[in-house]
């Protein structure tokens, strides 16, 4: 049904259909691919730009790490440290005069060296507990105590790393207060260099302040930053009500499309992509999730100017392709609305030839038809018309050997009746007659010269046969200038009289009316003669039936050469009571 609706479109309906589809489709790719491409390219740079941030964060809080084990190694090798935590604990007693001493080492110890990295925003907390029951610290020395550390699982972890630093996760402190309240933990045993003899441990306390405050700042709308260890348990977050929880938990997890180690993540129904930083040496990741929406958003707003862009160019295209299949087809149009004048008659048409493409050809071609197609049918019109008068002086030339041979036989009956006087005057009118219709024997004339030639032959014929019938004429004045073939009504007239005649002890009673319809032009002659039998009068007009070569069939030709074929003859006739011929004519 679509193509045949379609096929019934003109050719510029069409033509503009597939410019205006081809401009439209190709715009649409391109702004797809044109989107598609900007779409992955801001992702890609969000992505390098953010991990680029997270590495850096990663390097400084891999800093802040190494100098509070720089810290932690330090004091575990300090030698009067380590000789104060080597008294035993029974000996401690002669030491007490010592004791203010030591306490001031110590805890000067701690304090200067958290002191010397005046970079750290918040100070982490140093704690020594020693195997003699000794303690030192920078904050409260109530914190811890050896039994009760010797209990937790992070004090195994210190233990078997046997001097080594170890970096315990994030925990909350219910005891703790303010930015301690979320603390994780750098442990190590304290151990005689020489005997290796485990003499205390160090703890020391890191708020969990410290490493947000590393990366709050690169923080942006709906964006988060974790600290993860290797399980997924979550070390640090601006919401610190998730410290301690797995990160994993309430996320679908997709892997991206555009980075091998980059994941689609999906919390909440909302989408992020997240991008991850690694800390390898402690075995932590940072991993920032982005809200797909706020990598997007400047997408979204490029993408509302490309579908303007679109729109303008969709309805450019939309002018451009009408013009421009206007532009085709309007010369293909001409051509065919010039087309359809020859085809009503206007041979005369013609078409400028201005172009010289295909189309110019054509006009070229159109042009050369015409003028042949019109210098053909004027030969054909100059051949039909020399076939037409030729027939008309053929058909003309029955008439009149005919007419006179039975004039002449008239004119010897005459005399050989020794009627000189009546012989004299019927030459005398056949002269006359003759003298007035040989020159015009092939022209058309005046109906009223016509009928005046009528006239004279019916006195011609009155003269060989008298008292032997009447004419009557009544013809409108109004048609008196209408042309028609010379002698065309004298065989129509002839049988009309020959006809009367014969029906015997009959006066021959013929009219010659003429006047004006509606239809056309109508001449009636009309006798009371013996009439035709049906099977005669069918026959009548029939060239190939009928006998009468010079009558009717005669007549009828010469007016249908003249008038065209929807002229002629109509013939009514009662066997028995007369004849009537209508001569029907054009206007």
């Amino acid at each position: 049904m679509v193509n045949i609706k379609l096929e019934k479109k003109s050719i510029t309906y069409k033509l503009f259909l597939v410019l205006f589809g081809l401009s439209v489709s190709v715009s649409m790719i391109l702004g797809i691919w044109f989107i598609n491409d900007t779409n992955r390219t801001v992702e890609k740079e969000m992505y390098n730009m953010s991990n680029q941030t997270l590495n850096q964060i990663s390097n400084n809080i891999s800093l802040l790490l190494a100098n509070v084990e720089s810290i932690a190694k330090r004091i575990s090798i300090d030698s009067k440290l380590i000789e104060i935590l080597s008294i035993p604990k029974e000996d401690l007693f002669k030491y007490e005069s010592q004791n203010k001493e030591m306490d001031s080492y110590a805890e000067g110890l701690l304090t200067d060296e958290v002191w010397k990295y005046g970079n750290f925003s918040m100070k982490p907390e140093l704690y020594v507990i020693g195997e003699n029951g000794l303690v030192y610290d920078t904050y409260s020395k109530t914190k811890y105590n050896l039994n009760d550390i010797k209990q937790n699982n992070w004090y195994e972890k210190i233990v078997k790393a046997d001097g080594k630093t170890i970096l315990i996760n994030t925990y909350k402190d219910e005891n703790a207060i303010g930015p301690y309240k979320c603390v994780f933990k750098m442990g190590r045993l304290i151990k005689d260099l020489i005997t290796g003899k485990t003499l205390g441990v160090l703890i020391i306390d890191i708020s969990e302040t410290i490493l947000y405050d590393k990366y709050s700042e690169v923080l942006t709308e709906g964006s988060y930053i974790y600290i993860i260890d290797k399980d997924g348990s979550i070390i640090s977050t601006k919401d610190k009500r998730l410290v301690g929880t797995n990160y994993i938990n309430g996320i679908k997890i997709k892997k991206s499309l555009i980075y091998e180690d980059e994941y689609r993540v999906e919390r909440d129904k909302v989408k992020y992509m997240q991008v991850t930083s690694n800390l390898n040496e402690y075995g932590w990741a940072i991993v920032e999730e982005i809200p797909l929406s706020v990598i997007r958003q400047p997408i979204d707003d490029l993408t509302e100017k490309a579908i303007l862009v679109l729109l303008l160019v969709s309805i450019a295209s939309t002018i451009v392709s009408y013009r421009l299949s206007v532009s085709i087809t309007r010369p293909i149009l001409n051509i065919k609305n010039n087309m359809n004048e020859v085809m009503e008659g206007n041979l005369k048409m013609q078409i400028q030839e201005n172009r010289y493409d295909e189309i110019g050809q054509l006009e070229k071609s159109f042009n050369g038809m015409v003028r042949w197609l019109e210098e053909s049918i004027d030969e054909i019109k100059n051949k039909e018309e020399q076939k037409r008068i030729a027939e008309l002086s053929f058909l003309q030339a029955q008439i009149n050997p005919h007419f006179l041979y039975n004039t002449l036989s008239g004119i010897r009956f005459l005399v050989s009746m020794n009627k000189i006087e009546e012989s004299e005057e019927m030459l005398y009118r056949f002269t006359k007659l003759l003298r007035s219709l040989l020159p015009k024997a092939s022209e058309m004339i005046r109906l009223e010269e016509e009928i005046e030639n009528i006239k004279n032959y019916t006195e011609l014929q009155k003269m060989r046969y008298p008292d032997c019938f009447e004419v009557i004429y009544d013809i409108d004045s109004d048609i008196n200038n209408f042309k028609v073939p010379s002698f065309i009504l004298q065989p129509i007239v002839e049988n009309a009289i020959l006809y009367s005649m014969e029906k015997e002890d009959n006066l021959g009673e013929i009219s010659v009316s003429g006047y004006r319809s509606k239809e056309g032009i109508r001449i009636v002659i009309e006798d009371n003669g013996i009439g035709m039998s049906r099977n005669k009068l069918e026959s009548i007009l029939n060239k190939e039936a009928s006998i009468n070569r010079v009558g009717l069939i005669n007549v009828q030709e010469r007016v249908q050469l003249n008038y065209g074929p929807e002229y002629g003859l109509e013939v009514e006739s009662v066997e028995g009571e007369g004849s009537k011929i209508t001569f029907i004519l054009p206007n």
